[in-house]
């Protein structure tokens, strides 16, 4: 009696092959899946991240408002508050500016926000408070994917308006000739400021700001 031969008939040669394919072609999916879920997250808690820490320097900016007009160049000074600047949403004087080098310039800083072409959220300051050059500015992207930056002013009267100083009120801009610290007690301050930020990914934050 022949010994039979053992091994693998073709058909199951290619059922093994077919199974290990489809396991394989699983874990590959899997994998995948996982990896984009992982970047998913990573963007979404960058995001997040990003938009958390520009709300606070936006806060602790506002929350610091200077009364103090600035210096534009010009026949007149920029107001303390300027609801409707050049090339951003917001610009504003505000105090308690660190300086822990003991640097020979004032506590007093001017910032403004802005949201470029790219949706880059960004903030903007000068290194000295009445310096007008251009070149002087100082800019951090605070965050990206950013559809919009809208605020809005509470005035005495208890009325939210988008522009800033209001057009009856006193202190509009310093006058001409005046120096910039007798025009302080003439600008007017908002009771408090609405932060409204349009983002890609985590919808509309809201922020309301007490300046007084």
């Amino acid at each position: 009696m022949s010994k039979r031969e053992s091994g693998f008939t073709l058909l199951e040669a290619l059922v093994a092959m077919a199974i290990f394919s489809f396991i394989g072609v699983a874990a590959y999916t899997l994998l995948a899946s996982t990896g984009r879920l992982k970047e998913s997250g990573d963007a979404g808690y960058a995001a997040l991240a990003g938009m958390q820490l520009a709300m606070r320097q936006l806060e602790e900016d506002f929350s610091q408002f200077s009364p103090r007009p600035v210096s534009s160049g010009g026949r007149e000074n920029s107001p303390a508050l300027d609801a409707e600047p050049e090339d951003a949403v917001v610009e504003f004087t505000r105090a308690g500016w660190r300086n822990p080098l003991g640097m020979p310039r004032s506590g007093l800083q001017r910032v403004a926000w802005a949201v470029d072409d790219e949706g880059n959220l960004l903030r903007r300051y000068r290194r000295e408070i009445d310096d007008t050059d251009p070149d002087a500015l100082m800019e951090r992207v605070y965050a990206s994917n950013v559809d919009s930056l809208e605020l809005r002013y509470l005035d005495d009267k208890g009325k939210w308006t988008k522009s800033w100083p209001p057009e009856s009120g006193p202190g509009v801009a310093a006058r001409a000739g005046d120096t910039v610290g007798v025009a302080e007690a003439d600008e007017t301050v908002p009771v408090a400021v609405e932060v409204r930020v349009a983002h890609v990914r985590l919808g509309e934050l809201n922020r309301v700001i007490p300046l007084r």
